[in-house]
């Protein structure tokens, strides 16, 4: 079974300069191999393979004598995974022409298991050695991939492991089965009278972003004042999204283990 363990990393300044250079690395690579690809298709109709895409990328990026210091499974990863899948789901017609990837916006890079390792706390990255993470791998076994991604100021690791470690699950239980009603006011309310509300420091948040926004509004675009704000802000949706998510984990945790069965409606909140 193969699990997977998002981590907050923290990064000396050396680091986090190797990060953003793979992130542009694989962006650029993605975009390279996308350009190649519309362009043939348009002028014959065919569509190229993924390996042949990466071949003629890696005759490409020899013109370019800054990617030699780069990772280069980084870019392989960001042809044959990422450009791969979406090229697959635009021919199967489960999504749109696949699109060029814009600076900012998921910012991320992958790569393969060997190159990776962990030791409590740390992570061995190739071409930089260790990175202190905020905590430990919650899962054993062998490494199989690893993202590492930019939200905001905060950069993270996301670990996939192949583990033989199975859930229990327990048949004989004389926990209550419940429904739970999701809610905006409150974040959930259960059958047996229980309510889950939303937390506190959200609505101070909340209030907070909204004037940050107006600020932002205000700043020229692409100006120094308009990128300081604009920082700001996604650094405040990180907080948001930080409080959410542990809110939600704390409700769900409780509620699996004193319940044997959860209802729940199907709605998209």
């Amino acid at each position: 079974m193969k699990r997977t363990h998002k981590i907050a990393l923290n990064p000396n300044n050396k680091q986090r300069k190797w990060f953003a250079q793979q992130v542009g690395y694989a962006r650029w690579s993605y975009n390279q191999a996308l350009a190649d690809f519309k362009k043939h298709y348009d002028a014959t109709g065919e569509y190229l393979s993924v390996g042949k895409l990466d071949k003629r990328f890696n005759v490409y990026k020899k013109e370019h004598a800054w990617t030699a210091d780069m990772d280069q499974v980084v870019c392989s990863q960001s042809i044959y995974k990422h450009l791969g899948a979406a090229i697959t789901n635009w021919i199967e017609k489960r999504a749109r022409f696949p699109v060029f990837k814009k600076k900012g916006r998921k910012d991320s890079f992958s790569s393969k298991n060997g190159s990776a390792e962990v030791r409590g706390k740390w992570l061995r990255l190739p071409k930089i050695g260790w990175v202190r993470m905020f905590e430990k791998l919650r899962f054993e076994g062998k490494i199989s991939s690893w993202t590492i991604s930019r939200t905001a100021h905060r950069w993270l690791v996301s670990i996939t492991v192949e583990t033989e470690n199975t859930i229990a699950v327990d048949k004989t239980s004389t926990h209550p089965v419940i429904g739970i009603d999701v809610g905006i006011n409150t974040l959930a309310t259960c059958s047996d009278g229980s309510k889950y509300d939303n937390p506190r420091p959200l609505k101070r948040h909340e209030k907070k972003l909204a004037k940050f926004m107006r600020v932002l509004s205000r700043r020229v675009k692409g100006s120094k004042n308009w990128h300081k704000q604009k920082d700001k802000v996604a650094r405040l949706h990180y907080r948001i999204a930080c409080i959410r998510e542990d809110a939600h984990h704390k409700a769900t945790t409780d509620i699996v283990n004193r319940c044997s069965g959860i209802g729940i409606e199907t709605l998209k909140v």
